[in-house]
């Protein structure tokens, strides 16, 4: 026997917390002896670190230490250890690995301190000089070097059929267009925030703002060099993420490195600006060529798409992989190529790829009705 829950009044387990209030996030546990991280951005793009001065910041009582490339402590030399289970083919951002800025809004200084509002005015004090270079961020300017992605796993590559080219020439009705889509970034009510509990035996119990505590987990073992049982994640309410908390953000890095270096509790939170620093759904520039008969029979159908990526990881999804499937049409061509920019790594955003790929479909297919 099953049960029918549609229409039914069901209550949600969770429903009463969050309504009054009781239900936590990531940055809202509290415990002793908390110290509180505020990540200081780089104002550049692209160049490289020739100078951060830390002295007016470290001299005000109540701050107790600032990291960047040059005192972080040790983590796994191993480039693959930074790859989480989501992410995508290529080097995954290490944060405060070396001197290089590869995207704005990069994290290139941690201050930690007493108190929230101390760090924050702290951060505000540390002096970042750059070597900076010609940063490109712009999708369209950069079109012709787009390149095919390399493979994600679990994606499968659209499939192309029949003669698309040759069938668009022989339709009586026809329609070419191009669609550019922005990007367009995460920000759930949530920001993103790690409490990170030093439970002073070695062990740590990590509050992170995650849809995948255990992606987090075995990130931050492999990262930190920690055995699984010495790390637990908990992220009991979400918060909302829809697809920005699939892969560790770098606050839960900063968070984890700051408390096992200082062996004592710590929170490192971000703020709205620093949201628009990590994974968004790309920008994408999408051709839909559609062909027809007189009697509205589709004939051809072609659907390319550039979208960006970063320059250290190739971030691809699903943009054009719909369109051969909605309309029965005998000769369809489909397409996706990626452009490296200076921006950090995109990032699968509810229906990833559908989202933008359809936009730009059912737009055409109401034009060619037209």
């Amino acid at each position: 026997m099953t049960t029918n829950y549609i229409g039914l009044p069901v209550s949600r387990v969770d429903g009463h917390a969050k309504v009054t209030g009781r239900a936590k996030y990531a940055g809202e546990y509290n415990v002793p002896n908390l110290a509180y991280g505020v990540v200081v951005s780089s104002a550049i793009a692209k160049g490289r670190i020739t100078k951060i001065v830390t002295n007016e910041a470290l001299n005000i009582d109540g701050v107790i230490q600032i990291f960047t490339h040059e005192n972080a402590p040790p983590t796994s030399p191993l480039d693959e250890s930074y790859h989480d289970e989501c992410a995508p083919p290529g080097s995954a951002f290490r944060p405060f690995h070396d001197d290089r800025i590869m995207f704005s809004g990069q994290p290139v200084a941690l201050v930690v301190a007493e108190s929230f509002e101390l760090a924050r005015y702290a951060a505000s004090l540390v002096r970042v000089e750059y070597q900076a270079e010609p940063h490109e961020t712009d999708l369209t300017a950069k079109r012709g070097q787009a390149r095919e992605p390399k493979p994600r796993e679990f994606i499968e590559k659209a499939k192309s059929r029949g003669d698309a080219h040759e069938a668009f020439a022989k339709s009586t009705s026809q329609i070419d267009v191009e669609y550019m889509a922005p990007p367009e970034h995460h920000n759930p009510m949530e920001p993103f925030a790690t409490t990170v509990v030093w439970e002073g035996t070695g062990k740590i119990t990590v509050y992170d703002k995650t849809q995948g505590a255990q992606n987090n987990q075995r990130y931050i073992c492999k990262v930190f060099e920690l055995p699984e049982s010495d790390v637990r994640v908990l992220s009991p309410f979400v918060g909302g993420a829809f697809g920005s908390g699939l892969r560790p953000q770098y606050q839960s890095f900063l968070a984890v490195m700051a408390s096992l270096g200082l062996k004592r509790s710590v929170r490192v939170s971000l703020t709205r600006q620093q949201m628009f620093t990590f994974g968004h759904r790309p920008q994408t520039i999408q051709r839909i060529a559609l062909g027809a008969t007189a009697d509205g029979t589709l004939k051809s159908l072609t659907h390319e798409a550039v979208a960006e990526t970063s320059q250290f990881e190739d971030y691809s999804e699903p943009v054009v992989n719909w369109s051969g499937e909605l309309y029965r049409c005998k000769n369809v061509k489909v397409g996706h190529k990626v452009v490296p920019l200076d921006v950090y790594t995109p990032l699968d955003m509810r229906a990833p790829g559908a989202a933008w790929g359809l936009f730009a479909l059912e737009s055409a297919m109401d034009e060619l009705a037209h």
